[in-house]
């Protein structure tokens, strides 16, 4: 792999967990409308933004090709099954109180990302990757266990999302025209909820302010710009770089959901949350240390 591609990667995954990782503040914002209206906006917006992305860069005609084979549809149909669960599960639990349990699912996700990377894409695993797993497991399986039940929200998080970024790494497109085809095929019953929503009068207009309007359409930005850096992150890093990545996300869940939306935070999650860090903190330096390592340009 190119060191400077493999920096690129660093970057760009990076900043797509960050704004994953602010987004409960975005959710708990436009939480005067239901989940699955919330759902609805994000996928037809994201569509939007995205086919204007598309014009610009040229890519329509790519697109349209894609678009024109059944065989596509059928291809892109199970990664828009499992992203749309994982959103609809997601909104759902911070607009009703479950802002940790959403960062224990997203903790949980990058073990399940890194097992699916070594199981079916056999990447191998260094000694320091394979004790940040190691502490992160056990933080994660003391939560599980002190949490007095089985973390439903928190499972349902972790597989689909791993399951659909197992489907992105194998793709055959490019980032931007596989999320294109995605939020279409998800986009077409969104928009036809949205409209049965809106002529009913149980939608945004006539119960809230006009201005509501766009504060809603700023999901399809909010979805789509960290999905594409995410997509490319996984075609210029290993995956088991990338799930590690991806416990920043819900770091950032985790202090939002304590010191911001005052959910309850005991001993227990302390050190449950303490082991995942500690995790992290072997990655980091064994991150560092891949750097180091080489003087000349390939990873």
């Amino acid at each position: 792999m190119d060191r400077k591609e493999y920096i690129q990667g660093i970057i760009i995954g990076v900043s797509a967990y960050l704004i994953w990782g602010l987004l409960p503040l975005y959710w708990k914002l436009v939480g005067q409308i239901s989940p699955i209206q919330i759902f609805s906006h994000r996928v037809v917006w994201s569509f939007l933004f995205i086919t204007i992305i598309m014009i610009v860069w040229k890519k329509g005609e790519a697109f349209r090709r894609e678009i024109s084979s059944i065989k596509n549809w059928l291809y892109f149909l199970w990664p828009s099954i499992f992203i749309s669960i994982n959103w609809i599960v997601y909104i759902w639990a911070v607009n009703n109180g479950f802002v940790l349990e959403t960062s224990l699912g997203y903790y949980m996700n990058p073990l399940m990302v890194t097992l699916f990377g070594s199981l079916y894409l056999k990447e191998k695993l260094s000694r320091l990757q394979k004790f940040g797993i190691g502490f992160a497991s056990l933080g994660v399986l003391i939560k599980t266990i002190t949490f007095g039940k089985l973390p439903i929200i928190a499972l349902v998080l972790a597989l689909s999302f791993s399951i659909y970024g197992l489907m992105k790494k194998k793709s055959r497109v490019d980032s931007l025209t596989g999320l294109a085809f995605e939020t279409l095929i998800i986009g077409i019953p969104s928009l036809i909820y949205m409209i049965i929503v809106e002529t009913s009068g149980k939608g945004i207009s006539g119960n809230l302010p006009v201005s509501f309007w766009p504060l809603v359409m700023m999901s399809g930005v909010l979805t789509a710009l960290p999905l594409l850096l995410y997509a490319e992150g996984l075609k210029k890093l290993p995956m088991t770089v990338m799930g590690f990545i991806q416990y920043l996300s819900p770091t950032i869940g985790l202090f939002l959901g304590v010191f911001v939306f005052r959910e309850p935070f005991d001993l227990s999650s302390l050190i449950a949350f303490g082991l995942i860090w500690i995790g992290i903190g072997f990655f980091i330096y064994s991150q560092v240390l891949l750097l180091r390592e080489t003087n000349h340009p390939e990873i």
